[in-house]
């Protein structure tokens, strides 16, 4: 598993925006795997490939880091992308945009890029997948606030 060379399995992916880094389960150790980002804030995984994906909110692009490599943007000029997933099966990527209400969707080099939903959309927020029973789940945040 190529998380070994970050931590012991099981261990944490996770974004504090300008780094990426992996908490070992067991010790609690933190471990840097991407640093000096702009504002990193979705993470997802494709484990048999190597690839760690983020959304940068403040350049407005998708990029892929894999373990031993380098850091490529795969989909740059989308809005604000506060969650993506990654279809492991499929080789797939999903992905949110709340400046423009939609979900997308293209292969993991960020090629055959298509809006998978559109309509009914009010500032989607995050993504998952349920690759078992084929379900796409999105949370859908309208933006109120309460009068003062």
């Amino acid at each position: 598993m190529f998380l070994a060379n970050l931590c012991i399995p099981p261990c944490l992916l996770v974004s504090n925006t300008s780094d990426i880094v992996a908490i070992d389960y067991k010790t609690a150790a933190v471990n840097p795997v991407v640093s000096n980002l702009s504002r990193a804030v979705a993470i997802d995984v494709h484990f048999s490939l190597g690839y760690i994906f983020w959304s940068d909110v403040t350049d407005r692009d998708i990029k892929r880091f894999r373990i031993g490599g380098s850091t490529t943007t795969i989909i740059a000029g989308i809005g604000v992308c506060g969650g993506l997933a990654v279809d492991w099966r499929k080789s797939m990527l999903y992905w949110t945009d709340q400046s423009y209400d939609r979900i997308s969707v293209s292969d993991l080099n960020g090629n055959i890029q298509g809006i998978l939903f559109y309509s009914g959309l009010e500032t989607p927020r995050d993504i998952a997948l349920d690759l078992d029973n084929g379900y796409v789940l999105v949370i859908n945040c309208k933006n109120t606030y309460p009068n003062s």
